[in-house]
């Protein structure tokens, strides 16, 4: 390698050290971090609570600047901890999405750095039964002896994902009895898809208990809120099938 490529090298490796030292650094006395999409892009005003873990009811609330910068000042001697969420408008539908923090531990008010980023599934680290993606509550026709745990469900994107990147078809089935999933479709990236459904190589068919759109093949959104007799979730579905 010649002196001048080197010298490039090296450059371009302490801009972004430089970069990555700057978004870690802790301010004292402050909590800051950037947040980001699925591209590594800024998010502009999402949403970042500041959690005294010590005083219920008592957080700091502020929103990322047009950088997807934020810093918030912290006082007494208490702990805290960070989350961040943001909103976003697809397919005529106002969506709320969890951001995934780098570091969820808690921390005290000499300060701290919390960065987030937008991810489109994985597990999120609340909880082993939540998930950054969506999901489907399945229910079969009464009567049925179907089980969701033997039916591929297939799902094949209808146009970009909902951060604008292309989808990839997807074949799940429903979790085992005695899980959380059991009956369940999770952590589906959030997009509109076409939907089939096939047990033992007969497609079966859907129906969309929001919608009531019907068929061996359906369009399905999810939904940013559902409620309804034992069932609330956020960006979810629920689909019905019968042979």
């Amino acid at each position: 390698m010649c002196a001048c490529a080197a010298g490039f090298v090296l450059l371009m490796l302490a801009c972004s050290n430089k970069d990555s030292d700057e978004n870690n650094s802790v301010d004292k006395g402050y909590v800051s971090g950037v947040i980001t999409d699925t591209q590594g892009k800024p998010i502009a005003g999402a949403e970042v609570v500041i959690d005294n873990t010590m005083i219920y009811n008592s957080n700091l609330l502020t929103n990322s600047d047009a950088a997807g910068k934020y810093k918030v000042k912290l006082n007494g001697a208490f702990t805290w901890s960070a989350s961040a969420s943001f909103r976003k408008n697809y397919n005529g539908r106002n969506y709320k999405f969890h951001l995934q923090p780098d570091n969820d531990g808690g921390f005290t008010s000499d300060g701290a750095v919390r960065n987030f980023s937008w991810k489109l599934t994985g597990q999120r680290p609340e909880s082993s039964t939540s998930f950054y993606g969506s999901w489907i509550q399945l229910q079969s026709e009464i009567g049925s002896e179907i089980l969701a745990e033997d039916v591929d469900f297939i799902l094949t994107p209808d146009g970009p994902l909902v951060d604008g990147s292309t989808g990839q078809a997807i074949t799940k089935r429903g979790g085992a009895p005695q899980t959380y999933s059991y009956f369940k479709l999770m952590d589906i990236p959030l997009g509109r898809y076409k939907v089939k459904a096939r047990h033992q190589g007969v497609y079966l068919t859907l129906k969309n208990l929001i919608n009531n759109e019907s068929g061996t093949e359906i369009t399905l959104n999810f939904e940013p809120e559902i409620v309804l007799t034992g069932l609330v979730c956020d960006n979810c579905a629920v689909l019905e099938y019968k042979s």
